[in-house]
């Protein structure tokens, strides 16, 4: 079934604009710019875009006629759509019964990813490379010992020479005793899938998981405190006259005190009357570049009390580098530094802020809520508008697309392609052409002699062949 676009927007000389009436939410967008997918999560609604025929959405929610390796009573199922690749591979979720199983959609049927031992009913693929050769997503796995009896992990399925997809789930890493490891994005070339830790008293934590290994940035402890309120120790409970009454003590020596596990965070006290912590990866460009927010306990006493600030931010896996902005609350998509989307509807362009709607020529009655998904060059854009619908008393959300230009994100070009060329973008210096290549910076030591070499924003003295240029990358 296709959907006609709704919404009349306007769009100025460099970008086209497509809105559509349907409910829902953009999730991704493939690196090349070629397609789209929108989930309805409230009616269990999934999406393809198509640049192409970019005025039309194609349901392709799961049915009895699009279901490829599984069988059910049901003639529809409830269907997530949650990335795209390049040649049209959707991953996402199918509801079957009361369990959320990871699925992916391929030339016009769907199927189920194979679930690990233990596992239970919510579990789903979220995100796919460009190629399609890795789709990374969550599964929720027994676990006794937990809260919750349960816990969830990260899983990567790798596509096999006979099309199917081979699972492997990082049951194997520590995580602390709350909900688990929840991927956002990974990198286009599946080697890091990062998202967020929950932890302590409802916080949850920037991570990601490199070469197999859990990377955290944090340091979080667990100990055993007593619970006082009002100068007094709880001891427990007694019973008077028939019914239970708390024991509350002056000694902290006595006997009955009983003793709670506490999670500091960084020597914060991670604890409902503080305030928690909050820190996410939501997405990832082809330069390291980590999108999300983070946040951080400061001016922290020896109580643990502390004031905690939370900044949008851009992490790069490659150089361990951050670059924090307290102006917002997270960073939703971008290109390095130089093309960056925040979470309240801007975008920092070459460092010019304006706002999505200004930027793009996007005009709309609705609320503009900011871009999700962007392509690997920014030629196609994936947003969100909303409206408050007083019938149910509650916000309602619909997709739109912008096609652009794209932003190459490269800042300058020296050389010639005939004795080597030199170009930089965001955190990146790229030789081509020279067979001899070094990178020094300002204080002479040599920082990289390979052809791509990833560097902090500053000043640095680039050797191509016999060419020696000072450059500056922001």
């Amino acid at each position: 079934m296709a959907l006609a676009a709704g919404l009349c927007l306007g769009a100025n000389a460099e970008s086209k604009v497509y809105s559509f009436n349907t409910l829902g939410e953009i999730n991704g967008v493939a690196d090349n710019g070629r397609y789209g997918v929108v989930t309805d999560p409230d009616f269990g609604m999934a999406y393809i875009w198509d640049s192409t025929n970019p005025e039309t959405l194609k349901d392709i929610t799961a049915t009895t006629e699009s279901a490829g390796n599984f069988t059910d009573q049901e003639e529809m199922w409830p269907t997530s759509a949650m990335d795209i690749s390049d040649d049209g591979v959707v991953v996402g979720s199918i509801i079957l019964g009361s369990t959320y199983h990871p699925a992916y959609y391929k030339e016009g049927k769907w199927y189920l990813l194979p679930l690990a031992p233990g596992a239970l009913n919510s579990n789903e693929a979220v995100c796919i490379t460009p190629d399609a050769k890795v789709i990374a997503g969550y599964q929720f796995i027994n676990d006794p010992a937990s809260d919750i009896k349960g816990r969830y992990y990260p899983c990567q399925w790798f596509l096999q020479d006979d099309g199917s997809y081979m699972l492997k789930a990082y049951t194997n890493i520590e995580l602390p005793d709350q909900q688990g490891f929840f991927p956002m994005t990974q990198t286009p070339d599946g080697e890091v899938i990062a998202g967020t830790v929950y932890c302590g008293f409802q916080s949850n934590l920037n991570a990601m998981i490199k070469n197999g290994e859990l990377i955290m940035f944090d340091k979080i402890e667990t100990k055993m405190e007593p619970f006082m309120f009002g100068g007094k120790y709880f001891a427990g409970w007694e019973e008077k006259d028939g019914q239970p009454v708390q024991i509350w003590v002056e000694d902290i020596n006595d006997p009955r005190v009983q003793y709670d596990p506490v999670v500091y965070i960084n020597g914060y006290k991670d604890t409902e009357e503080f305030g928690n912590l909050i820190g996410f990866f939501t997405n990832c460009d082809d330069n390291g570049n980590l999108y999300g927010t983070r946040s951080r306990a400061i001016n922290v006493t020896e109580d643990g009390e502390g004031e905690v600030v939370t900044e949008a931010c851009i992490y790069n896996y490659k150089t361990d580098t951050w670059y924090l902005d307290d102006n917002y609350s997270f960073f939703s998509a971008g290109i390095g530094d130089g093309l960056v989307f925040t979470g309240n509807g801007k975008v920092m362009k070459d460092g010019v802020i304006t706002s999505v709607a200004e930027a793009y020529g996007v005009e709309s009655t609705r609320d503009i809520e900011g871009i999700n998904k962007i392509s690997a060059d920014a030629s196609v854009l994936g947003g969100v508008i909303s409206e408050f619908n007083e019938a149910i008393a509650d916000r309602m959300y619909y997709p739109f697309f912008v096609k652009t230009e794209g932003y190459s994100g490269i800042q300058e070009v020296v050389g010639t392609p005939d004795k080597g060329l030199v170009i930089t973008s965001p955190g990146r210096i790229e030789v081509l052409n020279a067979e001899d290549v070094a990178v020094y910076d300002l204080d002479g030591r040599l920082i990289g002699t390979e052809k791509v070499t990833y560097v902090d924003p500053g000043i640095y003295v680039v050797k191509a062949g016999d060419a020696v240029y000072k450059l500056v990358v922001r």
